[in-house]
C-alpha cells in the first residue's frame, strides 16, 4: 500500500509539475492551459539561473518584473497595474552599475528620466508629463560638467 501512495504521489507531483511549465504567454496574457494565470511566475536561463520574476494576476503583470542576465546579476526592475507600464523602472549593467532610469503612469512616460554611462556618471537628465516632454532637460559629459540644456 505503501509503495503504491508512493508510486500515485510520484505521478501527481509529475502532472503538477508539467502544468508549471505549460504556462505561456499570448499577446501579453500569461495561460496555464486556457486560463490566464494568477501568481508568482518564474522562467530560467538552460543554466538553472532566473531570467525573469513577475506576479500576474488573471494573466497581467501587476507589480514588479525582475529580469536578469544569464549569469544571473539583475538587469532590469520594470513595474505594471494591470499590465501597463506603470511606475519606475530601473535598468543596471552586469558590472551593477545604475544605467537608467525611467518612469511611466498608465502606458505613458511620466515623471524624472535618468540614463548613467557604464562607470555611472550621469548622462541625460528629463522629465515627462503624460507622454511629453516637458521642464528642464539637461545633458552631461563624462565628467559631469553640463553641456547644453533645453526648456520643454
Amino acid at each position: 500500500m505503501k509503495k503504491l501512495s508512493l508510486f500515485v504521489g510520484l505521478i501527481l507531483l509529475g502532472v503538477l509539475g508539467s502544468q508549471a511549465q505549460s504556462i505561456r504567454e499570448v499577446d501579453g496574457v500569461y495561460y496555464l492551459g486556457s486560463t490566464p494565470y494568477t501568481g508568482l511566475y518564474t522562467s530560467v536561463y538552460s543554466n538553472g539561473n532566473i531570467r525573469l520574476e513577475m506576479n500576474l494576476i488573471k494573466g497581467e503583470k501587476d507589480g514588479e518584473v525582475r529580469v536578469y542576465f544569464e549569469n544571473g546579476e539583475l538587469n532590469e526592475i520594470r513595474s505594471y497595474k494591470k499590465n501597463i507600464m506603470h511606475g519606475s523602472w530601473i535598468t543596471y549593467n552586469e558590472q551593477k552599475q545604475k544605467m537608467g532610469l525611467a518612469n511611466y503612469q498608465n502606458g505613458k512616460k511620466h515623471g524624472e528620466w535618468k540614463i548613467w554611462d557604464d562607470q555611472g556618471n550621469l548622462l541625460y537628465d528629463m522629465y515627462y508629463r503624460d507622454g511629453e516632454k516637458t521642464g528642464m532637460w539637461k545633458k552631461y559629459d563624462s565628467n559631469g560638467n553640463l553641456i547644453s540644456e533645453r526648456e520643454f
